[in-house]
Order: structure tokens, then C-alpha cells, then sequence
């Protein structure tokens, strides 16, 4: 067979494989190998196993001798002689009678894949698994392998023995799933679910499986939940369920995994934050206020929840507690640019609140003078990198409602609104 690599470029290879292969049990030597090659997807098995080493098998040769052979390759192996051991274990391998000789498949292969010769690697591999289907470390050399060199479709079966052998061994499942999602096979989703139910506690794991589901069209939200029913007290699951639920307007649902977080960790700040956010998304504006108000004991200058606050009283058209809080974040940090926004959204509701108390629904002067305030905290927001955009687009939108020319002749240059509606944002 053709070595892929000579014996003293093999070291990098390790940095690849050592972590399954320690994982696995077959060596666990802190070692470097070089990476394989990458390729298109071939044949998998060799097309002929005619070797040079079939001359040395004969039917006159005895156990006794056999053991002998593999007494001196397993003396060689001991002492990292690999190439020196090869010619042994082959002999071993040819004329074997003892069934328990079957481990040679895998010293032969492990010396060949320690000079190099991943060809040859997977030529022993493939020629054991014909004798021995139900080899799980020759299964392993051939998954491993045709893995590394891209050979999807070769792989898959080997980890489908692996996962039969090991039903709980996650790393198997693990590996299955990657290869299944890569082909775009569903049988992903089936084997990540397996990962999950082995390690409720890897939340990577978790998110991945829940990707797959929406990848392949699903619904993510319902891998979270059972992932999270399992185990309520996990606070990580319980908090990506929480998210995923709220992203996708499940509120009632969001609510019971962020108290439950809350339950084990009662000044979490985001699940805290959250949990306001759901309360919000379900109109209890009231458990909402208290939520943030929670934080801000802890936390009186966080700027992000003053202004969930603010925009919490916008909805219960209290313009003045929504400005006393959007005023205390922007009292905080004048140039962060969110407390301008906020504030210029309190105007903007008064406007539309006031207007709309009016039995004719048009604007007024002075409407037009508090969309100009709105304006001027839009433009004071956009000096703020991180809300440049959404800040200049929204005071872009203003500006044809903004006072004209005439309408400040008209109004001797007036710029404080006059209408008693509006004495609570002044």
C-alpha cells in the first residue's frame, strides 16, 4: 500500500485525532501528527486485498510459532518500533488460529496509522471488519479516518455499528449527528437528540440540536422545552428555553423558565430582565414594573432597564414616570444614545395620546413643537455610534412634521407647547 506520509512527517496528525483516540482507548500517547489530506468521496473499501505479506501464509505453521511472532511484534510495538513490528503482526494475522489473535487487526492498523500509512491503515481495518463485523475498535479506525479525509458516506456506517455497540456514548452519537446533518440526512435530528438525553448538561449540545430542527424547518422551541422539563433546576437550559420562548412570543411559557431560574438564582439579572420582557409581551405591565425595579435594587445605574422602565409607563401613557426614568439613564450617560431615543418615544406617544383625546384628529402647533422635541433627542442619539442608524432614520421620518416657516411667524416663534395635555412631559 501507498504511505501517505513518510515516518518523520507524522507528528502533526495528533493535534487532530488525539482527543477521540484517548477518548477511545487506543493510545494515549501525547504525541503530534501531521493533519490528513482532505478528498473527494471514493470507493470505501479497498478494491483488493492482496498484499505482499500473503506469501508468508500456510497452513503448516503452529500456534506456538504464531505466539512467538506476536511476542516479538508486541516487543517491537512496546517500544514505539512500529515499522519493526509490522512484518510480525502480519505474520500473526495470516495464520492465526486462536481467536483471541483478532487484536492484531488493531495493533497493525495503529502502526501503520503511527508511520503515516493512513492507506494502509484503512486497508487492515477493512480487511479485519470482513472477518469480524462486529469489531468496534476496527469500526473506529474506519469512522475515525474516512471521517478526517472527507469521506462522509463511508463513515456513517461505521458510526452506526459504534452507536449499536455503545448506545451511551455520547461522542459517538455526537460524531453520527455531524456527519448526518452534513449530508442533509434527518437522521440528524434523531442521533443530536440522543446527545442531549445522554448530557442534559451541555448546553452546546442543546443549541445545536435546536438549530438542526430549525434548519431542517422544525420548531426549535419544543427540543428546548424537553430539554429544560428534564430538568428544571438547570438554569442554562432553562434560560436558552426562556429566550427561544420569548423570541417566538411564547410568553406564558418564557415566564415559567425564568422564574424557575430565578427560583435557584434569585438576582439573576438577564433572567430577571427577561422575565419583565414576558410580562410586558403578556400586557401585566404591573409585574413587568416590579421586575425592573428588582434590578435596579441591585443595579440603580443599569441604563438598559431605567429605559425598559420608561417605555413600560409609555405603554400606561405615564409620560411622566416614563421621562423620570429615560432622564435618569440619560443623567447617567449622556452619550449613550438609547435614554435620547427613549425619551424622544415618550414624546412621540404624547403626541399621539393627546391628539386622539381631541374630537378633531389633526395636528396641532403645538404637536408639531413636541415632534420637534422628538427630533432633537433623535439627532442628540445618532452622535451614538450604536444607534446611529435607527436614531437618524427615525428623526428622518419627523421632519415633515416638524413647524414651519410659517408656522413660527404665525406662533411668534413659540417653541414650549401651551396645551395643557402635554404639562407632564415639559
Amino acid at each position: 500500500m501507498k504511505k501517505i506520509f513518510t515516518g518523520s512527517r507524522w507528528w502533526g496528525i495528533f493535534l487532530v485525532l488525539a482527543l477521540a483516540l484517548s477518548t477511545h482507548g487506543l493510545f494515549a500517547q501525547e504525541e503530534n501528527l501531521e493533519e490528513l489530506p482532505e478528498g473527494e468521496p471514493v470507493k470505501c473499501e479497498p478494491d483488493s486485498f492482496n498484499v505482499p505479506y500473503l506469501k508468508w501464509k500456510s497452513d503448516s505453521i503452529t500456534q506456538e510459532q504464531v505466539n512467538i511472532w506476536y511476542s516479538f511484534g508486541q516487543e517491537k510495538y512496546k517500544y514505539k518500533d512500529y515499522k519493526g513490528a509490522i512484518p510480525y503482526f502480519w505474520r500473526v494475522l495470516l495464520n492465526y488460529k486462536n481467536p483471541q489473535f483478532k487484536v492484531v487487526y488493531n495493533k497493525l492498523a495503529d502502526c501503520y496509522f503511527r508511520i503515516g500509512a493512513i492507506d494502509s491503515t484503512l486497508l487492515v481495518a477493512y480487511m479485519g471488519l470482513k472477518k469480524y463485523p462486529n469489531y468496534d475498535n476496527l469500526h473506529w479506525w474506519v469512522a475515525t479516518l474516512e471521517t478526517r479525509l472527507g469521506h462522509t458516506k463511508c463513515a456513517i456506517p461505521h458510526y452506526e455499528a459504534l452507536v449499536k455497540s455503545h448506545p451511551n456514548k455520547k461522542e459517538y452519537w455526537e460524531r453520527l449527528a455531524q456527519l448526518y446533518f452534513s449530508l442533509g440526512d434527518e437522521r440528524a435530528l434523531e442521533a443530536q437528540k440522543k446527545v442531549v438525553e445522554l448530557d442534559p448538561n451541555d448546553v452546546e449540545a442543546s443549541q445545536l440540536y435546536a438549530e438542526m430542527i430549525r434548519q431542517f424547518g422544525g420548531d426549535p422551541l419544543q427540543a428546548l422545552r424537553e430539554t429544560f422539563e428534564k430538568d428544571t433546576t438547570n438554569i442554562e437550559n432553562a434560560f436558552r428555553y426562556g429566550k427561544e420562548a420569548y423570541n417566538s412570543g411564547e410568553y406564558k411559557q418564557a415566564v415559567r423558565a425564568f422564574k424557575s431560574i430565578l427560583a435557584q438564582d434569585p438576582k439573576h439579572q438577564e433572567a430577571m430582565e427577561y422575565l419583565g420582557r414576558s410580562y410586558e409581551g403578556l400586557n401585566r405591565y404591573r409585574d413587568a414594573i416590579a421586575v425592573y425595579k428588582r434590578i435596579l435594587e441591585q443595579d440603580p445605574k443599569n441604563i438598559n432597564v431605567l429605559c425598559l422602565l420608561a417605555r413600560v409607563y409609555i405603554q400606561q401613557n405615564n409620560f411622566s414616570a416614563a421621562l423620570t426614568y429615560a432622564r435618569r439613564a440619560r443623567n447617567i450617560d449622556p452619550s449613550n444614545g438609547l435614554p435620547h431615543i427613549v425619551i424622544a418615544e415618550v414624546y412621540e406617544a404624547a403626541v399621539n395620546y393627546c391628539s386622539n383625546k381631541r374630537a378633531k384628529h389633526e395636528f396641532t402647533y403645538d404637536d408639531k413643537l413636541v415632534y420637534r422635541m422628538a427630533r432633537q433627542e433623535y439627532l442628540k442619539a445618532a452622535k451614538d455610534p450604536n444607534w446611529a442608524g435607527d436614531a437618524s432614520r427615525r428623526a428622518r421620518q419627523l421632519k415633515t412634521l416638524l413647524p414651519t416657516k410659517e408656522d413660527l411667524f404665525m406662533h411668534k416663534n413659540r417653541l414650549k407647547p401651551s396645551d395643557p395635555c402635554y404639562k407632564n412631559i415639559l
